[in-house]
C-alpha cells in the first residue's frame, strides 16, 4: 500500500469521528518557520496534525522536529519496523504512532481521538 492510501484511509477515518479534514496543510511553527503535514483534523476547539511515514529514522527525525515547533497535537504514523532504539511516545502532544496495515492504524486513532 503507498503512503498515499494510508492517508486516505486516515482520512476517512478522521471523518468519521466527526473530524473536518484537511489535506496538505501548512502551518507557521512557534519558530517562524513554514510546516507541512499530511492531514489537518478539527472538531470543535481542537485541531491534530498527521504525517504518514515510512519508518526511516531520517524522515521519523525531521517529523518529530517539525511537530515540537507547532503548539497543536500533532500524530506520526509510522508504516513498517521502528528500530530498536526508537521509543514511541504513549501520550502528549506529539505522539508516533507505528502501523503495519490501514486496519491497524484505524483502530489505533480511534482510540486516541475518539
Amino acid at each position: 500500500m503507498a503512503l498515499e492510501d494510508y492517508i486516505a484511509s486516515v482520512k476517512a477515518v478522521l471523518g468519521n469521528l466527526g473530524f473536518r479534514v484537511e489535506e496538505g496543510v501548512t502551518v507557521n511553527g512557534l519558530s517562524g518557520f513554514v510546516h507541512s503535514f499530511d492531514l489537518a483534523a478539527r472538531k470543535g476547539g481542537r485541531v491534530v496534525y498527521l504525517s504518514v511515514k515510512p519508518a526511516n529514522p531520517l524522515s521519523l527525525v525531521a517529523e518529530v522536529a517539525k511537530s515540537v515547533d507547532v503548539k497543536e497535537e500533532v500524530i506520526i504514523a509510522v508504516v513498517g519496523e521502528l528500530a530498536q532504539s526508537v521509543d514511541p511516545s504513549k501520550g502528549g502532544r506529539v505522539r508516533v504512532v507505528p502501523f503495519r496495515s490501514a486496519e491497524e492504524l484505524a483502530e489505533k486513532l480511534k482510540q486516541m481521538l475518539a
